[in-house]
């Protein structure tokens, strides 16, 4: 199953729409230039569990249709791998 702490992208290649269930073409649609995983399954809702749309996932990579790399430091979706209090009142200070 498909992490959702990877980033996503299209990889260019299209699928004939009538090979793909209507889902994986939602999915698809949703997936942009360097799409966090986590994001997607935001923008997906609460009817599809987080299990569902990393099978998702698999299936389009395994279809070519995207490509995923691990999210680093620099994807944080939350800021708080690299929220420094300390950083943050020394920028303030007159």
């Amino acid at each position: 199953m498909a992490a959702l702490d990877r980033i996503y992208e299209r990889t260019g290649l299209e699928a004939p729409a009538a090979s793909l269930r209507a889902e994986s073409r939602w999915l698809l649609g949703l997936i942009g230039d360097g799409s966090h995983a986590e994001a997607i399954r935001v923008r997906m809702g609460r009817s599809y569990t987080s299990e569902r749309i990393g099978e998702l996932l698999c299936e389009l990579e395994a279809l070519q249709l995207v490509r995923s790399v691990s999210a680093g430091k620099e994807h944080d979706l939350d800021f708080t791998g690299t929220l420094s209090l300390s950083a943050l009142r020394a920028a303030n200070r007159p």
